[in-house]
């Protein structure tokens, strides 16, 4: 029999697009970019301050001047108000008044309101998407799909939704990365339609915006860099456009060069300090510093496309310094260089893959550590712009090697659902110091900086904590960390400065002095580590730890020879030990120091009243520190203990009245009293002082 000839579908005709249809297909992906943005970062919300927060807010001078402090604000780099003078330990010099000044503004208004401000994260992120969108619709042509099929709304949703872009929103601090990447599209998007229109509107907005990017970051200047490249992928530009709009933006960005100048000191301030957690490469050759950085790149690569395990910190010696015998730097070189190779040869036929990889290279230079040290190995939030060259890729493969509208759909949702998944159960770590250190110290184990911050937060936690046994387990969990951040960093000044504080805790005194002695070593400057140790000898004359507490007079007085107090405490360690010449000896040289010194002449008083019955020169010593401060109640007391002893019973009464009158409570006081009142023969007065 012959073969029927199939039958051939007829067509589908082409769908006739309508202003209305068009103008709900946009309504519908502007909501659903809202819609999601928040969804993702709805619980950060409820957050509190954390991490870098006390830097920019809670613990910043100018912040919490509010309106009085927006004059430093401008006139300052942006972590002054936070470590004064010494703003230069940290790695770049940074003028970003803009954030900073929003931060005022808001402290202004509402006070340190972390619920606010995280609020005002989230607007701002979604402000972010709906301007990128909306960019990315002016860039890219029209196409006739499914609304949530096309490509200015997919590469958004996944530029939206990659977990990482956690840090930065879920960190009040990184609103300045925020507002910047927002103005930057703003004004490049006002200057694209300006190029067309010449309206004087449009070129002004466009110099603002970016004027605002530039104040809110200095790494806003690589979109001058990232602009021939829209103009040349997108547009049909002419060549003096190219020179005419690059021209314009340079204007605000001389100007922001020469306030940056003037404040900090150039564009770019190198000049840190050699300290391993401001240079992770300070005890590195320059070819182990190139191979790290090359090898962090692979990192980056790593997380761009699977994006775990998350963390906010990457200091030494969570990454370890690699060479040129490593091969997977050389891995690292041959991505870079396939990359590159892709992008060349994509540009002349304007590829988007090939624009997604020049914008990915040229925003992350100036973070790369290639062009200038930025003071840590990596960091995630280093991607936030980066990553939209990444998406741009990730989006053209799904629009253009998976066939068919259902399957882009479903593998899209899938992409979708487990970056939201990973980006939601990620930001939680974000809720609070606790939470965050606790949480990334099991991921960055071998970095001594988070570890530090891991037993300081646990230390704190001992402060507030009435159980004991609770208070010590914290102590010793957060010795632990210190321990390991000591084997990471041996010369951390804050390992021994926290562990001092720990041991002290734990009434190992020995301990806790040495480790605070070393903090001097470390930083012979830090007169206050002296003050610690000080009352670090306080506590051994009060739990009459002698030893420890000769040591730690011993060197106090040596260190600070003219202060009286540490020869006063000498003594009264002599004293425990009863040792009465050796406590005369040190109570002279402290009054020898200070003729003033109350306490002393005081305890001189006692001594040879109670140790050697001498009441004539006890008498004199007393009466001497009663002349200096004649409401000191320890000499009332004494005096009027002496007088009774020596028979003088209105005398002991005159000092004990005056002694009870500064300090009603005490007990011992009162029964003197009521001692004294009895040889008087005055039982009632003495009954009165029994009750």
């Amino acid at each position: 029999m012959p073969r029927k000839k199939p039958v051939k579908k007829a067509p589908k005709k082409a769908e006739i697009i309508t202003p209305e249809k068009k103008a709900n297909t946009l309504l519908n992906q502007r909501l659903a970019i809202a819609i999601f943005g928040f969804l993702l970062y709805a619980a950060t919300i409820g957050f509190d301050y954390t991490l870098d927060d006390t830097l920019m807010i809670t613990g910043n001078e100018y912040t919490q001047k509010g309106f009085d402090g927006v004059n430093e604000i401008f006139t300052t780099d942006v972590f002054v108000g936070f470590f004064g003078n010494q703003s230069s330990l940290v790695a770049g010099g940074r003028y970003r008044p803009f954030t900073h000044f929003m931060f005022a503004v808001e402290h202004e208004l509402f006070g340190d309101n972390p619920t606010l401000q995280h609020f005002l994260n989230v607007f701002f992120y979604i402000l972010l998407l709906l301007a990128l969108f909306a960019f990315l619709r002016k860039l890219l042509p029209q196409e006739n799909r499914k609304w949530f099929l096309q490509l200015p709304f997919i590469i958004t949703l996944l530029f939206a939704a990659h977990p990482l872009h956690t840090e930065v929103v879920s960190n009040i601090k990184g609103r300045d990365e925020i507002i910047t990447m927002l103005t930057a599209i703003l004004s490049l998007h006002l200057m694209i339609k300006w190029l067309k229109s010449r309206k004087v509107l449009q070129l002004l907005g466009s110099v603002v915006l970016f004027f605002i990017a530039l104040l809110s970051k200095e790494a806003a200047i690589i979109w001058i860099g990232v602009l021939p490249f829209i103009l040349w992928f997108f547009t049909e530009s002419k060549r003096k456009d190219y020179f005419l709009s690059i021209g314009i933006l340079l204007i605000p960005s001389l100007i922001y060069i020469y306030i940056r100048s003037q404040v900090v000191g150039g564009l770019l301030v190198t000049e840190i300090s050699p300290e391993l957690l401001n240079d992770p490469f300070v005890n590195s050759t320059k070819s182990q510093e190139l191979a790290t950085v090359f090898f962090t790149w692979l990192i980056y690569f790593k997380l761009l496309i699977f994006p775990h395990p998350l963390t906010h910190d990457y200091y030494p010696k969570q990454i370890a310094i690699r060479d040129f015998s490593d091969p997977m730097v050389w891995v690292a070189i041959a991505v870079v260089l396939f990359t590159i190779f892709l992008a060349l040869r994509g540009l002349k036929k304007k590829k988007l893959w090939s624009f997604g990889i020049i914008f990915f290279w040229a925003s992350f230079s100036i973070s790369s550590n290639l062009i200038f040290n930025i003071g840590t190995f990596m960091n995630e939030r280093f991607m936030f712009v980066p990553l939209l060259g990444f998406v741009f890729i990730l989006a053209w493969i799904l629009q253009n090697k998976l066939g068919k509208d259902k399957t882009l759909t479903y593998i899209l949702f899938a992409i979708l659902g487990l970056y939201s998944i990973k980006t939601i159960s990620r930001s939680f770590a974000w809720k609070n110091n606790h939470s965050l250190f606790l949480t990334d110290v099991r991921t960055s184990s071998n970095s001594a900086k988070v570890n530090v911050s891991a037993a300081e937060i646990l230390l704190q936690e001992a402060d507030a904590e009435q159980n004991y046994i609770k208070r010590m387990e914290l102590v010793n969990e957060a010795i632990g960390y210190l321990n390991k951040a000591q084997e990471i960093h041996p010369t951390y000044y804050g390992v021994y400065d926290l562990r001092g504080k720990a041991w002290f805790q734990l009434k190992d005194y020995s301990k806790s002095f040495q480790d605070y002695k070393y903090c001097m070593q470390l930083k012979p400057g830090k007169t206050n580590m002296l003050h610690n140790i000080y009352l670090v000898g306080l506590a051994c004359v009060r739990d009459t730890v002698t030893t420890t507490g000769h040591e730690i007079y011993d060197y106090l007085i040596s260190a600070q020879p003219d202060s009286a107090k540490h020869y006063f405490q000498k003594a009264l360690i002599f004293d425990l030990e009863n040792k009465p010449q050796k406590t005369l000896e040190f109570l002279d040289a402290a009054i020898k120091t200070d003729s003033g010194f109350v306490a002393a002449w005081n305890k001189k008083g006692e001594i040879y009243g109670r140790v050697f019955h001498d009441l004539e020169s006890s008498q004199k010593y007393l009466l001497k520190a009663y002349s200096i401060s004649p409401n000191n109640v320890s000499v009332l007391e004494n005096l009027g203990v002496l007088y009774g002893i020596a028979g003088q019973f209105e005398e002991s009464k005159k000092f004990l009245l005056k002694a009870h009158r500064q300090k009603p409570d005490d007990q011992q006081i009162k029964f003197n009293l009521a001692q004294t009142y009895d040889l008087l023969g005055m039982p009632d007065s003495a009954a009165y002082y029994r009750q």
